[in-house]
């Protein structure tokens, strides 16, 4: 392993842990936009929108710093568990538990986006309804509030 391998290696698993952190903080977001957009709470969406942008500009930082790395390291495109077999088996394991943690927030992310999603599209739904003039639709309520 040349030195610039060494250390991209050892840049990368920092950054997967970080990237980690901020999918479970995204994971948060999303949870909480679809509670006020349940809610018909407008205030509360656009402050939730304007707290998380920092979280996804550093986001969208990382993962370009991320994708960097593999590049350089001969990994790119590759998926997390190929990723894991590239690791020296020494280190194997805290990469492991790094890895396992960003999947499982990655996967979280993923349900509650789906989540967030599907109530903003009933509430488009009842949005144009009341546009064509039709009577307003019952309020829509998450099962989770």
């Amino acid at each position: 392993m040349t030195i610039e391998n060494n250390k991209n290696w050892k840049e990368l698993l920092p950054v997967i842990s970080e990237l980690s952190l901020l999918v479970s903080a995204l994971c948060d977001f999303e949870d909480s936009l679809s509670i006020a957009a349940s809610k018909d709470a407008q205030e509360e969406i656009n402050a939730l929108v304007t707290e998380a942008q920092p979280t996804l500009l550093r986001f969208k930082g990382l993962e370009k710093k991320r994708e960097k790395l593999q590049k350089e390291l001969g990994l790119a495109p590759t998926s997390l568990s190929a990723l894991l077999k590239e690791i020296p088996e020494e280190e194997r394991e805290e990469w492991a538990e790094k890895i396992e943690a960003l999947e499982k927030n990655l996967n979280r992310f993923i349900n509650s986006k789906e989540n967030a999603d599907r109530i903003l599209q009933v509430r488009l739904s009842d949005i144009s309804l009341q546009l064509e003039g039709k009577p307003e639709v019952t309020n829509f309520r998450d099962r989770r509030v």
